[in-house]
């Protein structure tokens, strides 16, 4: 009986780490396309363009998350204050590595992507051990 339990709880829970994936790739892409759209085709710093494309993906994550990952209406006022605080952190490091890239290392802002696939692991790692 036990084991049945133990069985349901981590289909549960690969089920919601595949999804929150999901989610978070989904996030990613627009976050990154935004950049692209906005630095390349409209001439946006690359800063700005890395704040705004932010913006997408952590209202797409948010989204992704409440309606599909966990399956509520909404997150209550602490998850959505954890949200809010590990974007802002995520935020910070995708906008300073452009910062970073582009400025002292004097990189294309091609480049500018690169922080937005470490960014996921670190928010998820404060989003885990907090």
């Amino acid at each position: 009986m036990i084991h049945q339990h133990v069985k349901k709880i981590k289909r549960k829970h690969i089920r919601e780490i595949v999804i929150y994936g999901m989610v978070g790739l989904t996030a990613l892409f627009f976050q990154d396309v935004v950049y692209w759209i906005l630095h390349r085709h409209f001439g946006v710093f690359p800063s700005v363009s890395m704040i705004l494309g932010s913006f997408v993906g952590m209202a797409i994550s948010y989204y992704g998350h409440v309606k599909f990952t966990f399956k509520k209406h909404r997150f209550s006022k602490r998850e959505f204050t954890k949200f809010i605080v590990t974007s802002a952190i995520g935020i910070c490091i995708n906008v300073g590595g452009v910062r970073i890239l582009t400025k002292v290392f004097m990189l294309s802002p091609e480049y500018g992507v690169i922080p937005t696939f470490i960014t996921p692991l670190v928010t998820f790692l404060i989003r885990a051990f907090r």
